[in-house]
């Protein structure tokens, strides 16, 4: 366990490609359950007025939608054989970053809203990134190009999960 946290962390940190990422079913299972679980008890203590039900719909629609992407763009590039690996980097790299930020939620409070909004904007950045280069290492693409796909398909995943959770 510690060589694939070890991994993931690598992958954060830009050293390490996707493609080293272990691939069995259990194991992807595995990474996307605990990608939901810590991400709903985050999105939980942040915002307890929003419902168990909600919070988890808009999470799994999120995912579903962020693995349906990585899917069209492996597909459109013709490197579907790379998606196992490529979606379990994208989550397991999502929950140590979620993991990380969740370990300052109490700092959160301390520091005030100016402050928090610098350490939110910070991991927004670095997922980015981190998405960003997950996606140019699957697809063989120069990184700015892999970073910009990361953003359309968070801003696709989000808007889908919006509308997945308050319908128009």
């Amino acid at each position: 366990m510690k060589v694939v946290l070890q991994l993931f962390w690598q992958i954060c940190l830009l050293r390490q490609g996707p493609e080293h990422v272990p691939t069995q079913n259990w194991f992807i299972a595995t990474v996307v359950s605990a990608n939901i679980l810590c991400s709903l008890a985050l999105s939980l203590v942040l915002d307890d007025s929003s419902s168990f039900i909600s919070v988890l719909t808009r999470l799994v629609v999120t995912q579903a939608t962020t693995a349906a992407l990585v899917w069209l763009a492996l597909f459109l590039r013709e490197q579907g054989n790379r998606f196992p690996a490529t979606v379990t980097a994208l989550f397991g790299c999502d929950l140590i970053i979620t993991v990380c930020f969740a370990t300052l939620v109490p700092v959160v409070s301390i520091i005030g809203e100016g402050g928090s909004t610098f350490i939110f904007l910070g991991f927004m950045i670095w997922s980015v990134a981190v998405a960003g280069f997950i996606m140019h290492r699957a697809l063989s693409v120069p990184l700015g190009i892999g970073i910009l796909i990361a953003v359309a398909m968070m801003v696709l995943s989000v808007a889908t999960s919006e509308v997945a959770v308050n319908p128009v």
